[in-house]
């Protein structure tokens, strides 16, 4: 932890922002995990760690679905839902979608050599950000997952459009012993995006955000791990941490902390290192179990100085 600590504070002074596309897959998915402050990885098997560790879906005992809505910065919506199942012994099949709607935005034309005039054309144009994947994860032993996701990507602004394959890999480790966990991902490897192709020097080549990160996880009062709807111990306290590093920026630290009480009622807060806005996020989830279906309702609320502070909702469903 020192290490890491030390690194992300070395790292704070490079940085490699603006040499990537497809911005939206940095979007974090899930209220449960934005308000761990997404240090989640170790700590989440249910149908949502689809977007984030694909080997943890192997969670899932028979039928989940999950959706998100995040009322992002400028009035932008980002939706998300994903619905997973075991496939017998063979392993669980998830399959998940992520959009993101820039909503209606005024063509304008510069007429100043200078780029310091504009004049608004009264047309109108839209964009939006697309993600379609399906995720294959398999417990290898009882302690030993692995997993792998295949997704469709494409990104629309006005008259433009790229569109691409990428896939993500992980793992996913339960040492059986006080709830100590540990979970590796990488995401987004694919090719790099092309724009403004014209088929000459003038085409535009830029790379997704890869993403690389180590978790763990650790129950400070001893218990196991709560899935949806799992056993009902009375209270249980986890301590969550990931180190994440990518492509375009600098080595960042994430860490989180979830209070769960009679499998019923959990709070949750976290705080990221090395970011310039949304370090601090708190929030709080729901479950009840009625008849067949196990539901749970999450929020979260991530504090942006400068910005608009975004709400995430998600519920889940277990069948």
């Amino acid at each position: 932890m020192v290490l890491l600590c030390a690194l992300s504070s070395a790292a704070q002074d490079f940085n490699k922002a603006g040499r990537t596309t497809f911005q939206f897959l940095k979007i974090g998915m899930g209220a449960r995990a934005a308000a761990l402050g997404e240090a989640g990885i170790a700590n989440m098997q249910d149908v949502n760690a689809v977007f984030w560790n694909p080997a943890a879906v192997t969670g899932i005992k028979g039928v989940e679905a999950g959706f998100n809505y995040t009322r992002w910065f400028a009035d932008l919506n980002v939706m998300a839902g994903a619905v997973g199942f075991r496939a017998g012994g063979l392993g669980v099949i998830a399959l998940h979608y992520a959009t993101l709607d820039y909503g209606t935005l005024q063509e304008a034309l510069v007429t100043s050599p200078t780029g310091g005039v504009d004049t608004r054309t009264g047309n109108s144009f839209g964009g939006n950000d697309l993600a379609l994947g399906c995720a294959f994860a398999r417990a290898f032993t009882d302690k030993l997952s692995i997993g792998v996701n295949a997704k469709y990507l494409r990104e629309e602004l006005h008259i433009y459009a790229s569109s691409l394959w990428g896939f993500d890999v992980g793992t996913y480790y339960n040492t059986g012993w006080r709830g100590i966990r540990l979970a590796m991902s990488a995401q987004n490897f694919s090719k790099q995006a092309r724009w403004l192709d014209t088929g000459g020097a003038e085409q535009q080549r830029y790379e997704l955000p890869l993403l690389f990160r180590v978790g763990w996880s650790i129950d400070l009062l001893g218990g196991e791990q709560l899935f949806l709807g799992g056993s009902p111990e009375r209270y249980r306290l986890a301590l969550n941490m990931d180190a994440v590093h990518s492509n375009d920026y600098a080595e960042r630290l994430h860490v989180g902390t979830e209070y769960v009480l009679y499998n019923l009622i959990a709070l949750r807060g976290g705080y990221r290192i090395n970011y310039d806005e949304g370090k601090w996020s708190f929030g709080f989830g729901l479950s009840r179990h009625i008849s067949n279906v196990k539901m749970r309702l999450d929020y979260a609320y991530v504090d942006y100085d400068f910005l608009d502070s975004p709400h995430r909702l998600t519920a889940l469903f277990a069948f």
